[in-house]
């Protein structure tokens, strides 16, 4: 398999950054990202392990909004800082969520497998801070 040039990778997060700050449906960003960007080697060989406790804080409350169960520690989080993008895997009690989070406009999706049909639930989320 030929590997991607660095700005093929780069052009498809400013492709998704777009997608989903517009979105009225997520399916449209969260398939985005599944086709274009998840299922590349290159994308997920990019960037390396690490934590964000912004972005779990954010995960939480929809966790926590949910009545979901979370386990402790630390869960599978990549960084890709060139790219200011963020992926990782979450696990809510006996579901399991993706997510993507885009630095550059502090926005994230996640979506978590919620019933026996892998039907999957999506929430947009950020971690810019409204007021009051």
């Amino acid at each position: 398999m030929v590997a991607e040039a660095p700005i093929v990778l780069r052009d498809r997060v400013v492709r998704l950054r777009e997608l989903l700050r517009t979105a009225k449906d997520f399916v449209v960003p969260w398939g985005y990202f599944h086709d274009e960007l998840a299922m590349k080697p290159d994308f997920l060989n990019a960037g390396g392990p690490a934590e964000s406790p912004l972005i779990d804080a954010a995960i939480e409350r929809i966790a926590d909004s949910r009545k979901w169960s979370r386990p402790r520690g630390p869960q599978p989080t990549v960084h890709l800082p060139e790219l200011q993008f963020w992926h990782g895997i979450r696990v809510f009690g006996g579901s399991t969520g993706i997510f993507f989070y885009d630095e550059h406009t502090c926005q994230g999706l996640l979506g978590v497998m919620t019933g026996p049909s892998g039907s999957v639930d999506l929430f947009r989320f950020t971690t810019v801070a409204l007021p009051g």
